[in-house]
Parts: C-alpha cells; sequence; structure tokens
C-alpha cells in the first residue's frame, strides 16, 4: 500500500480513449455487425447504406455529435471537452434505436423507424 500520492485520473484523457476505440470499431464495420440483417418494414440497402456512410464517416476521423436536436460532425482530433455531452448524447439516441430494434424483433415486430441522424 505504497504511501505515495495516486495518480491523478483524467476523465478527459479517459473518454478520448474510448472514442478513439470506438471509432476503430466503427472504421471495422461495428454499426453494419449491429444492423444485422432488416426487420419486418426495413430495406436491407438502407441498412447497408447506414452502415457504409458510417463507415466512410469514421475513416475520415469524424464523430457524431447532437446539441439541442441538431446533429452534425466533428473529427475527433478537435473535440474539446465543451464536445463531451453533445457526442454522448448522439451516441445516446443511435444505441437507443439499436436496442428498440433488437426488442421489436425479439417480437416479431415491424421495425422503429430509422432515426433521421441515420438517413
Amino acid at each position: 500500500m505504497g504511501g505515495g500520492p495516486r495518480p491523478r485520473h483524467d476523465a478527459w484523457e479517459a473518454f478520448m480513449e474510448m472514442e478513439r476505440v470506438r471509432l476503430q470499431q466503427h472504421v471495422q464495420g461495428k454499426l453494419g455487425d449491429a444492423l444485422g440483417h432488416a426487420l419486418p418494414g426495413e430495406s436491407q440497402e438502407e441498412l447497408d447504406r447506414i452502415a457504409l456512410e458510417d463507415q466512410r464517416q469514421s475513416q475520415r476521423g469524424l464523430v457524431r455529435l447532437k446539441t439541442d436536436e441538431e446533429f452534425h460532425y466533428k473529427h475527433i482530433d478537435e473535440l474539446t471537452r465543451k464536445d463531451r455531452t453533445a457526442r454522448i448524447a448522439a451516441e445516446r439516441e443511435t444505441v437507443a434505436w439499436l436496442k428498440e430494434r433488437v426488442e421489436r424483433s425479439k417480437r416479431g415486430s415491424e421495425a422503429p423507424p430509422i432515426p433521421p441522424h441515420l438517413r
């Protein structure tokens, strides 16, 4: 139990490290994997287009942010501490839609509408 001071944990650095990992996962097609096959009421072509666009934006180093009700992209190297809330909000919106797709798939229901920021 060392008597020295504990290193200060920098939440921003941890957040950015996580974002870089997430960005690489999207470069490798994570959204396409999560989308899988079209549910009733969806077009596989539309899902493929969404996945490809996500992969392209990720390859360019761009991450999605949500400010108020507007979505926009910013290069990961240009993110500031002030962007953290907007970045998390954008991710939550996409994850909520993906979770809803899973739930509807389990019930055999039609797919939820594709969110405008992914169209």
